[in-house]
């Protein structure tokens, strides 16, 4: 790669993530669908032209915006979860950890979360490609559990994964739906629901009781 190749692949990077952070801001402030190319193009400072160059529609530019961040995030809630400690203490730093980026982004992951929510195309394949490797990230540590003893060896692995994803998944959409994300009161609420999961529901364990 050459010199002048790699100065207008940098000054292209710089010009897509000028168009991203515009989209962050205005659709923070307006809304996805009140928010127009038009508008982006101004708010960036390029032309509509430079705006479709990179993004094939706007939910093309809104999801693109998200993405990576989610992905990084995700990555880090899972990666991160600390050792040696219960399955219930490395969900709840996964939950702190999501919740949290949630908090500080609001605005726009709201119009995010919704339009995500009916995807299609690309993108669908996309989430759900990133949806079933947290899960299956969730399932090793269940695993583990098992190596442990914590967890029993009949439980499913895969079913306990997507109970988490379940839980976190509400209180993500609560959350969003209040005025300020309260990362404390959903971590709270979503934790209680999973010890109902955990300790069981049925008089004395129950487990496989009929």
């Amino acid at each position: 790669m050459t010199k002048s190749e790699t100065l207008r692949d940098r000054r292209k990077a710089e010009t897509r993530q000028r168009i991203q952070d515009a989209a962050r801001r205005l659709i923070a402030q307006n809304g996805f669908e009140a928010t127009t190319m038009r508008a982006l193009a101004r708010e960036a400072g390029v032309g509509v032209g430079t705006v479709a160059l990179h993004f094939q529609d706007k939910t093309s530019l809104l999801f693109s915006s998200f993405f990576k961040d989610i992905s990084e995030v995700s990555q880090r809630a899972v990666d991160g979860a600390p050792e040696n400690v219960s399955i219930r203490e490395q969900f709840h730093h996964m939950l702190r950890t999501m919740y949290g980026y949630y908090a500080e982004n609001t605005l726009f992951l709201r119009s995010v979360v919704k339009e995500a929510l009916f995807a299609t195309g690309e993108w669908k394949e996309r989430f759900d490609t990133l949806l079933e490797e947290v899960v299956g990230k969730v399932a090793t540590l269940v695993e583990v559990g098992k190596v442990s003893g914590e967890v029993r060896p009949e439980a499913s692995s895969s079913d306990m994964a997507m109970v988490c994803w379940s839980l976190y998944a509400t209180g993500l959409i609560d959350g969003l739906n209040h005025e300020r994300f309260d990362v404390q009161a959903q971590v709270d609420a979503v934790m209680a629901r999973l010890d109902v999961v955990l300790d069981g529901v049925l008089a004395g364990g129950g487990h496989g009781t009929r």
